[in-house]
C-alpha cells in the first residue's frame, strides 16, 4: 500500500534559513533533544507557538530507553519464534522471559 498523498496546505514546500553561532547550535540541539524532536521541528513549534512535548528527559537516559526500547523489541521476536515451535530456540523461553523483565524494571527505573 503506498503512502497517502499529503494534501496541498500540508507540503512544506518554503525554506527558511537561520544563522546561529556553534554555542547556539549546540544549545539548540540538547534542548530539541529531551523533548525527543530534532532542531528543525523544535524551532518550527517554538517559532509557531506550537505545543512542545509534555514529557522531556536528558538526552542521554533519552538514548537509553530507545536503546532498551530495540533491545526489548529483539527479545519479542525471539521470544515469538521460540513460542512458534523453532526447534533452534527450544529452552529459551524462560532465559528470554527472564530478560524481558529485567529491561521492564530498568525502564522504569530510567522513567521514574
Amino acid at each position: 500500500m503506498a503512502r497517502p498523498k499529503k494534501k496541498l496546505d500540508e507540503i512544506k514546500l518554503l525554506q527558511i534559513n537561520l544563522r546561529v553561532t556553534l554555542n547556539e547550535q549546540v544549545q539548540l540541539e540538547e534542548i530539541a533533544k529531551t523533548y525527543g524532536l530534532n532542531v528543525v521541528e523544535f524551532v518550527r513549534r517554538r517559532a509557531l507557538q506550537r505545543q512542545l512535548p509534555k514529557f522531556t528527559m536528558p538526552g542521554l537516559q533519552r538514548d537509553l530507553l530507545i536503546e532498551l526500547s530495540r533491545i526489548g523489541n529483539n527479545i519479542n521476536q525471539m521470544s515469538k519464534k521460540a513460542n512458534q515451535g523453532n526447534p533452534n530456540l527450544k529452552g529459551l523461553e524462560s532465559e528470554l522471559s527472564n530478560l524481558h523483565k529485567q529491561l521492564n524494571e530498568i525502564k522504569n527505573q530510567i522513567l521514574n
